[in-house]
């Protein structure tokens, strides 16, 4: 009977995991729609932090400044995020106009803090 026991727990302790973890599996997601952009150049982002975590912001250098740039004062600024929807946000930035061509960071930052990260190339 003890091995029909353990043989029966066993399965049942894999569901409980499987179940515990599932949430977890609910992570960050980071999207800008276009892994290219000239200076001037308008990017849509899509952005999703984990349970119960809010959109702080999606940020980068490349980022035109919208007087809400947070971290990125002076040095770029954030996306204008417009729709929330089921913990999702999408929105657009614009690409500095004097953005010199290079590979700059889109970093989304959650209310624990980074979360995710893409790379926009700039193109001259």
């Amino acid at each position: 009977m003890k091995i029909l026991r353990l043989a029966l727990s066993v399965p049942v302790a894999a569901l409980a995991c499987t179940l515990v973890t599932a949430p977890a599996a609910a992570s960050s997601v980071l999207f800008v729609d276009k892994s290219t952009a000239s200076p001037g150049e308008v990017v849509h982002v899509t952005a999703r932090c984990p349970l119960a975590e809010g959109i702080n912001h999606v940020g980068s250098p490349a980022f035109t400044a919208t007087g809400h740039d947070g971290p990125y004062t002076g040095n770029g600024g954030v996306a204008v995020l417009t729709e929330h929807v089921g913990g999702v946000g999408s929105g657009h930035a614009r690409i500095r106009t004097d953005a010199a061509p290079g590979t700059y960071p889109v970093v989304l930052r959650c209310g624990g803090g980074h979360a995710a990260d893409v790379q926009l190339t700039v193109t001259g």
